[in-house]
């Protein structure tokens, strides 16, 4: 993992700040474009930047997912011939991949936490959720590039149609715009989308927005499925993988 890290910004002129300068960027043109030019507003905040604080809660879990999924989607395929040569748990290397995301989660989550302090949200009993969100965050995004390195491997369509898939999945995550916008009538759908139910959980843990009441019972049924899933249809492949090899 420590390699990994090297090696990304290994020749860059920033080095490791651009772990900082990349999410910081990505902040701040969206909330040019949707909090100030737009003039998005998120009902239920009532507090300075409201939207700020709703966008950055939403980044704060889509950023290092897409890091994570669209390194890890090629990981296997990108060190098949070591794969060959030296074995190994395969495991490792979407793991590595996941790893390497954590930097950018905790950059996120602790820049979050200094703007809710400082924009006068209330410090709430709830802000003790954020540790296990965040285990969940990690565990949905291992399953999921578990699962999509391994289909990628076998059937190498699957990264191309994921990078069309994740331009789609954002926009449906409330990430932009906040979930009060959505006619309610839409609302139960989201609890289909896992990173929807997890951006809503984190907004309600730190902000005190609200929620579908189903959504932490939704959330945990995905975690478990697609974290255990993953797991096992990785582990189910293997004699596949090896056969390839």
């Amino acid at each position: 993992m420590v390699r990994e890290l090297k090696t990304r910004y290994a020749g860059s002129v920033l080095g490791l700040a651009w772990a900082f300068v990349q999410p910081l960027a990505t902040l701040a043109i969206f909330y040019v474009l949707f909090g100030m030019v737009l003039a998005v507003r998120v009902p239920g905040l009532d507090v300075d930047h409201g939207y700020l604080l709703h966008l950055l809660a939403g980044l704060a879990v889509w950023l290092p997912f897409t890091d994570a999924f669209g390194r890890g989607i090629g990981s296997l395929a990108a060190y098949e011939d070591f794969l060959r040569k030296q074995p190994m748990p395969a495991e490792i290397l979407p793991a590595v991949a996941v790893g390497g995301s954590l930097l950018m989660m905790a950059i996120g989550y602790a820049l979050l936490l200094v703007l809710c302090l400082s924009q006068g949200v209330a410090l709430r009993a709830t802000w003790a959720w954020l540790p296990v969100l965040v285990v969940m965050q990690v565990a949905l995004t291992y399953g999921l590039t578990l699962m999509f390195s391994m289909a990628h491997f076998l059937w190498r369509d699957v990264g191309s149609m994921m990078s069309f898939a994740l331009q789609l999945w954002f926009y449906l995550t409330p990430v932009v715009y906040p979930l009060a916008q959505v006619p309610e009538k839409f609302h139960g759908w989201y609890l289909l989308n896992p990173l929807a139910c997890l951006v809503l959980c984190v907004e309600w843990a730190l902000l005190g927005m609200p929620m579908p009441g189903s959504t932490p019972y939704a959330l945990l049924a995905w975690t478990v499925i697609l974290g255990g899933g993953g797991w096992w249809f990785f582990r189910s492949m293997k004699s596949a993988l090896g056969e390839a090899l």
